[in-house]
């Protein structure tokens, strides 16, 4: 969930684009009643995520509201806005909350494209150690940070944090503009592969390390980890059982699969959306989500000339290929 793009930074890569001189935040009343909706279709997760959370106006009455109906809230943050009063308040109703750290002091300054970032960043660390809040660490990896990831776990677990998720770097949003040069290539997406699974070893039973890269060959051996398509529980149709993630963007709309899924796909708009909204796309636009899942897991089988696969890029980037149609594959 993106309420806002309003955000007290302008990382280089972040894939929202988000950035101080937004305004526009997402009506509270519309989204209470979506969250309802999804709640009673079997959606039960919330991660929200900007812009900066804490910026968005209404974000603790929105989670008061999801708590009480069931979800478990999780928000994504870059940590320097937690030292207030409300800041406090809200996290009560968060079960965890993830800080993004781009690496040492000067790395992550620079990603942060703001000195004093990662001083702020530290500090609201302390805050969530003080009040025994569950956090965990997110961090973007690029052809600059991957050399700074031992550094990364250490820092991760001596400051207590439950997981640490590595994301590499995709070419989306304003790192389109400010790190087009430096795409993740297939020797250093190995690299990268390699210190992330020495990472899941030495701090296993310790601390949740979660790669969001996969191999080829495990990736089409065992499908089902990306694709509800792919479980038993995908023959029931539910969309809650076929799609882990929609997305509700900034302005209303709401997104299967990911953040810059192609919005021909777009479910509906949670200010105009009607009860049977989740079965009208069940009925006319899943099968062409299911290609669009097939086509991918197809292409990866057929280049074997890249072992390494950032799935949701990849799935991404299909969404936007025209006349997609499933030619079919056995795994």
């Amino acid at each position: 969930m993106h309420p806002t793009k309003k955000c007290n930074l302008t990382c280089l890569h972040c894939y929202s684009s988000s950035a101080p001189g937004y305004h526009d935040m997402i009506d509270l009343a519309s989204l209470k009643s979506f969250l309802t909706y999804a709640f009673d279709h079997g959606f039960n997760n919330i991660s929200i995520s900007g812009g900066e959370p804490f910026l968005y106006k209404d974000l603790e009455e929105l989670l008061k509201f999801s708590r009480s109906l069931g979800y478990q809230n999780t928000l994504a943050s870059n940590g320097m806005l937690l030292r207030s009063e409300r800041a406090k308040r809200i996290l009560d109703f968060v079960d965890l909350i993830a800080i993004s750290v781009d690496g040492p002091q000067q790395l992550h300054d620079k990603i942060r494209n703001q000195a004093g970032a990662y001083d702020k960043m530290c500090q609201g660390l302390q805050v969530l150690k003080d009040m025994d809040k569950p956090f965990g660490i997110i961090h973007t990896l690029t052809p600059e940070s991957w050399t700074s990831l031992i550094w990364l776990g250490e820092f991760a677990f001596s400051n207590g944090a439950k997981l640490l998720q590595l994301h590499p770097l995709e070419m989306y949003g304003r790192a389109l503009d400010t790190l087009a040069s430096e795409a993740i290539d297939d020797d250093l997406a190995h690299k990268m592969f390699i210190l992330g699974h020495y990472l899941v070893s030495k701090y296993d039973g310790q601390m949740v390390v979660q790669l969001d890269m996969i191999h080829r060959d495990y990736l089409l051996a065992h499908p089902q980890i990306v694709s509800g398509f792919e479980r038993g529980c995908g023959h029931n149709r539910k969309l809650a059982d076929l799609l882990d993630t929609i997305i509700i963007e900034e302005s209303g709309t709401i997104t299967p699969v990911s953040y810059g899924f192609n919005p021909n796909y777009a479910i509906g708009n949670i200010s105009s959306f009607t009860t049977s909204v989740f079965e009208d796309f069940e009925n006319q636009r899943i099968p062409e989500i299911k290609d669009i899942f097939t086509n991918t897991l197809t292409k990866i089988a057929q280049n074997d000339t890249r072992d390494i696969v950032n799935w949701n890029e990849l799935l991404i980037a299909e969404s936007y290929r025209p006349n997609s149609v499933s030619v079919g594959m056995v795994i």
